[in-house]
C-alpha cells in the first residue's frame, strides 16, 4: 500500500509584507513545489489556513525558495505558518521524486547510532515515514525499541562507511536507564 502523502517542505520564515514565505526542501528533495499545485499544511493552525496552491516560487539562492500561496495574504497570516511543513498528493508529484532524497531508508537500516552525550543508543532496525519527517526505530542492547525523529537538528554527522549515525539528542529524548553500580 502506497502513501497517499509527501512531505516535501518546510516553511522556514516569512518574507516581507505581502504574506510570502521563505520555503526549503526536506530530506534532500529537489524543490518540487510548482505553480497552482495544491498543498497543505502540517501540522495545523487554529487561526492559519490549512491548505493552499502555490501562486509564485522565485529561487532565493541556496537550497531556499521564495513562495507566495492563495489565502496568505499578508504578514500576520504568513507568520502563523512558519515551522510548518508542506505535504502534497503523492499523484501530484513527478514520478520518482524521491530518488534525489538523502540517506533512502533502506540505507541506514542497520546503521548504529551514538548520541554526543549518552554513547552507544542501538541499532536501527527500522524507518518510519511520518507526514513531517521521519521516525527511527532504534534497538538498544537491552533490546527494548526507541523513536528518534531523523532530523537534520539532531544529526551531527553520518559515517556511510562506518555504518554509524552520531546524533546531538535532546536531555530526555532517549530514556536510557544507567547501569547500576554494584
Amino acid at each position: 500500500m502506497s502513501r497517499r502523502w509527501a512531505d516535501v517542505a518546510e516553511l522556514v520564515a516569512t518574507q516581507g509584507l505581502k504574506g510570502r514565505l521563505t520555503v526549503r526542501p526536506v530530506r534532500g528533495l529537489p524543490f518540487l513545489l510548482s505553480e497552482g499545485l495544491r498543498v497543505h499544511f502540517v501540522p495545523p493552525t487554529i487561526d492559519g489556513p490549512r491548505e493552499a496552491k502555490v501562486k509564485e516560487a522565485t529561487h532565493a539562492g541556496g537550497h531556499d525558495w521564495l513562495v507566495a500561496f492563495s489565502g496568505v495574504k499578508n504578514l500576520d497570516v504568513a507568520e502563523k505558518l512558519v515551522g510548518s511543513h508542506v505535504i502534497v498528493e503523492r499523484a501530484d508529484l513527478p514520478e520518482g521524486f524521491e530518488e534525489g532524497a538523502s540517506y533512502a531508508t533502506e540505507r541506514i537500516v542497520g546503521f548504529e547510532v551514538e548520541d554526543e552525550t549518552k554513547g552507544y543508543v542501538g541499532e536501527i532496525v527500522e524507518v518510519r515515514e511520518m507526514p513531517t519527517q521521519y521516525l527511527i526505530v532504534v534497538e538498544t542492547e537491552e533490546g527494548e525499541q526507541v523513536l528518534i525523529p531523523f532530523v537534520e537538528d539532531f544529526i551531527v554527522d553520518i559515517d556511510e562507511a562506518e555504518g554509524v549515525i552520531y546524533m546531538d539528542l535532546p536531555a530526555g529524548l532517549v530514556d536510557m536507564s544507567e547501569a547500576e553500580e554494584e
